[in-house]
């Protein structure tokens, strides 16, 4: 019986959704009927009918909410079902008294009145045959009912009349089971997508995970040939934008995978917007002015300060928005427009960003959002790029609670405008501790347990450590580190998150229960850095994280912030 009830629960569930939706348009309906007292004062039982309606009505939607919001939806179903009983019985009782009339007007409205009630409940059911049963039984029973007791005794014609109420009754029964197979066919297909995309996920994830770690060594071994002679640094410079953009297109990739997946989010921090603008029109002046671009920004500085959003996400959005509008403009400018404005009692900024470069047709601006969509196959072979960052953009924004938008620009070029929310904001302390604290030089070495299953990344990983002058353990997986742990203490350890057998959050707790190591620094390396990635790492015990590929100066900050305040909690005790 109980597996029953939870089975009836997750059957019933949409109906619920849908029978609350419909609502509105039962009062509706009951409010029209109402309004005919004032036609015909004759119709004197529908104002009682209504109040009874009413509170019905009530129970249901209580019923309904209580039922949608509970853990254990198996133990409200019933009542649920009893109280849908009750609505269709108050409803449809309003066919007898109608009947009773006496005219045919009367008949036909009562006869009306039930269909179009066995309608409504079939559509309400959702294909969950108990909840049609329960919604259509009181309506049928009245539409054979009426003509009985409100109807002529005898009448020759009765006889027809229940035919044709019989054969209704089948005709609904073949639509509900037809509605009921499309449903399910339906629901079937958007399992089967559903699973797909998360076997997708999984696997860009995968291969996401996998691919940071030859990135991070093509990187990071640029920048350690950077000091060499100048065939050194050209080859240095070749190799990290071949790194770089790799990397960029891997998170375009797992952007994407995340937004179809539902699993992408924002963080709501207070940032200052004006820096954030600022910087990176000041990042991307001097790729313009090598194109012979002029850059501008205007009203920034009338726009506001401190606010409230996700600053990742719009620097990555601003960012793709201004690489888009230098790389199609030859000649002329690239300007950003900063604007505030009031909507609906709520703050807004709009970005714009205008370009003086071919401009784009309607035709283009309709597809211009679609993911590996570009405007032509010259565009892609002149540019290159994946054509995912517009259509990420534009999730991004509306995830923000805002859009993005494209039009033709101010007389030639294309304009684009970045429209977000930006509710006031707090600004940070005068003095950030740790961020003093973490651009510090230790007075000693530090020793630091390396873990991770690729060669590559523990190579590389120690020799940015050695460069900041550390002492470094390396070791292949995490029952290694473990008992590395138990015969020396260090000051920090690097955990990679993803390993083979054991992973980092269990050999974190696991560190956390007992021996040298429970109380030092754990920072987690990580290819994925979504809030839920990351509060695991927090919850394993981890102190901080840096994400692959690492950059030296995230994972100084990270390693010498870390020890300065274990310092600082050892001096306080």
């Amino acid at each position: 019986m109980r597996e029953f009830r939870e089975r009836l629960a997750v059957d019933y569930r949409a109906a619920a959704i849908s029978r609350l939706r419909h609502i509105p348009l039962r009062l509706f309906v009951v409010g029209s009927l109402c309004l005919a007292v004032l036609v015909r004062p004759g119709l004197s039982f529908l104002p009682a009918w209504a109040l009874a309606y009413l509170l019905v009505q009530l129970a249901e939607h209580w019923a309904l909410k209580v039922f949608l919001a509970s853990r254990h939806p198996a133990r409200q179903v019933w009542l649920n079902l009893v109280v849908d009983l009750a609505m269709a019985g108050v409803f449809g009782w309003l066919a007898v008294p109608l009947w009773a009339t006496g005219t045919p007007a009367g008949a036909a409205g009562a006869v009306l009145l039930l269909v179009g009630s066995v309608f409504t409940a079939l559509m309400c059911a959702e294909g969950c045959v108990i909840a049609f049963l329960f919604g259509v039984a009181p309506h049928i029973g009245y539409l054979f009912a009426a003509p009985l007791v409100a109807g002529p005794r005898q009448d020759p014609l009765l006889p027809y009349f229940a035919i044709g109420a019989g054969l209704f009754c089948v005709a609904v029964s073949m639509t509900f089971l037809w509605s009921q197979r499309a449903m399910e066919a339906e629901r079937k297909a958007r399992r089967a997508a559903e699973a797909q995309m998360s076997a997708r996920s999984a696997l860009i994830a995968m291969v996401s995970h996998e691919l940071r770690t030859p990135i991070n060594a093509i990187v990071n071994g640029a920048a350690a040939l950077e000091g060499g002679s100048e065939a050194d640094r050209s080859a240095a410079a070749l190799i990290a934008d071949a790194g770089l953009m790799m990397r960029a297109q891997l998170n375009d990739l797992l952007d994407l995978s995340k937004i179809e997946a539902g699993r992408m989010g924002v963080e709501v921090v207070d940032h200052d917007l004006r820096a954030l603008i600022s910087n990176s029109v000041r990042f991307w002046r001097n790729t313009a002015r090598a194109k012979g671009l002029r850059l501008t920004l205007r009203g920034a500085q009338a726009g506001p300060q401190w606010v409230r959003g996700d600053p990742m996400r719009v620097r990555q959005v601003l960012n793709n928005l201004l690489s888009n509008a230098i790389k199609f403009t030859a000649e002329g400018e690239v300007t950003v427009a900063v604007i505030a404005f009031m909507q609906e009692g709520r703050r807004f900024v709009s970005i714009e960003v205008c370009d003086t470069g071919p401009g784009l047709t309607e035709a283009q601006i309709a597809r211009l959002f679609s993911p590996y969509e570009q405007l032509s196959l010259g565009t892609a072979r002149a540019f290159g790029g994946t054509g995912l960052g517009l259509a990420i953009s534009r999730d991004l924004a509306r995830l923000m609670g805002g859009d993005l938008t494209a039009a033709e620009g101010h007389g030639a070029g294309a304009c684009f405008k970045l429209v977000l929310p930006a509710p006031e904001g707090t600004p940070p302390p005068d003095v950030d501790t740790a961020e003093a604290a973490a651009l510090a030089r230790p007075s000693r070495p530090m020793s630091v347990l390396v873990v991770d299953d690729h060669d590559i990344n523990r190579r590389t990983l120690a020799r940015m450590l050695e460069a900041f002058g550390a002492e470094v353990e390396t070791a292949e997986d995490a029952l290694t580190a473990l008992a590395v742990c138990q015969a020396q203490r260090f000051d920090a350890i690097l955990m990679d998150v993803r390993m083979p057998g054991m992973d980092g959050l269990e050999a974190s707790r696991r560190l956390r229960e007992a021996g040298a190591n429970r109380e030092t620094p754990i920072i987690a390396v990580t290819g994925g850095a979504s809030r839920e990635e990351i509060a695991a790492c927090l919850d394993a015990g981890m102190t901080r994280w840096v994400e692959k590929p690492v950059n030296p100066r995230d994972l100084y900050t990270a390693l010498f912030a870390t020890e300065a305040a274990e310092r600082a909690l050892i001096e306080a005790e």
